[in-house]
């Protein structure tokens, strides 16, 4: 009998899967919870799902992959943010104040009165400034620290001008943008994608399948109220997603939090559809499930795996473990190991997901 949340009331596939050496104990055990309170990722409450049966446990599947994801977004940094965020102040300030005038002129006019000397006529515009530069721009550059190149990119990226300017981009040699960052917002949700092939070998096993996909298939929807003109909805069942090594939990495999259903496809027959005399039941069910984790994962709760208690929510305000350097094998550590038996266990070992 499978090992963890609605251990009791369980179905499984195949009917030896705890007891045949090919899968060797290996099994992944969903079990059917309830979402009942909670406002974020950190204070999400659940408990087990009511109805029978609330688990279901399946080989392990093939090809058994977790990624841990962090969002770092390319952000446009515009001039008067990156003025004010910075700790300079003094030009950055100057170059803020001048970006504030309403028209190019008055910018132009703004930075020469800003930089003690003053730009006039043809000057008076961003290619007039451009084209002086090392003459009386290039003098007010130096007088105040930039100033003119500074409040000419500025004033270029502002949207009304910097659309202009895109299109005028090869007439006057320019080409202004904001400053850019990559910016950190945070870790993902993760999401996996599993599937399943089950082929019965007696009626009690084609019963099974068909058990387990009616589970999945009922448990991941919402039930709907009477409603006329709305539509009103109850939250479907989420799922505590568990690997276990015989009857336990694998401290080899890495841990997932709750998982919500997003989507079931169940396909019958194989690549023939084909079904047994009789009750014409398939010969083949091949089910698939995808599936987001609703918490999000720290660094606390990454390395803290392995703690006792329930994974995550008992180990995000934990201290993190400190970080530990691999260790480190020699070929000593492995002498007196019966390779026959080793190769034995990982000849088993191939053969769980499939």
């Amino acid at each position: 009998m499978p090992y963890g949340y609605g251990a009791a009331n369980y179905l499984q596939f195949p009917n030896d899967l705890t007891t045949n050496k090919d899968y060797a104990g290996n099994y992944i055990l969903f079990t059917a919870m309830k979402v009942t309170g909670g406002v974020d990722t950190r204070t999400l409450k659940f408990n087990m799902a009511e109805g029978d049966p609330t688990s279901v446990a399946l080989p392990i599947p093939q090809g058994l992959t977790f990624g841990y994801q962090n969002n770092w977004d390319q952000t446009e940094v515009g001039g008067g943010r990156a003025a004010l965020a910075s700790k300079s102040g003094g030009i950055l300030n100057t170059i803020a104040g001048v970006t504030s005038e309403g028209s190019m002129t008055d910018m132009v006019k703004a930075a020469g009165a800003a930089a003690g000397s003053a730009l006039s006529g043809a000057q008076g515009s961003i290619m007039g400034a451009a084209g002086d530069i090392g003459g009386l721009a290039g003098k007010m550059n130096t007088a105040g620290a930039g100033v003119v190149n500074e409040m000419m990119g500025f004033a270029a990226t502002k949207p009304g001008i910097g659309s202009l300017l895109e299109a005028a981009q090869f007439d006057i040699g320019i080409r202004a943008l904001k400053q850019t960052m990559t910016s950190y917002s945070g870790p993902g949700f993760r999401s996996f994608q599993w599937q399943f092939s089950m082929k019965p070998l007696s009626k009690g096993e084609s019963q099974q399948a068909k058990a387990i996909t009616q589970f999945f298939k009922t448990r991941s929807m919402p039930a709907q109220s009477d409603m006329q003109y709305t539509r009103i909805y109850n939250i479907p069942d989420v799922f505590r997603v568990q690997f276990f090594s015989g009857f336990k939990e694998s401290p080899w495999i890495d841990k997932i939090g709750h998982c919500a259903c997003t989507d079931v496809g169940i396909a019958y027959g194989g690549d023939r559809f084909t079904t047994f005399a009789g009750e014409h039941a398939p010969l083949q069910i091949d089910l698939s499930l995808s599936f987001k984790e609703m918490e999000l994962l720290n660094r606390q709760a990454v390395q803290n795996e392995d703690n006792t208690g329930v994974w995550p929510e008992e180990t995000y305000t934990k201290a993190s473990k400190p970080y530990q350097d691999p260790e480190v094998y020699s070929v000593d550590d492995f002498q007196g190991i019966n390779t026959n038996e080793g190769g034995g266990a990982r000849r088993r070992a191939s053969q769980t997901a499939t």
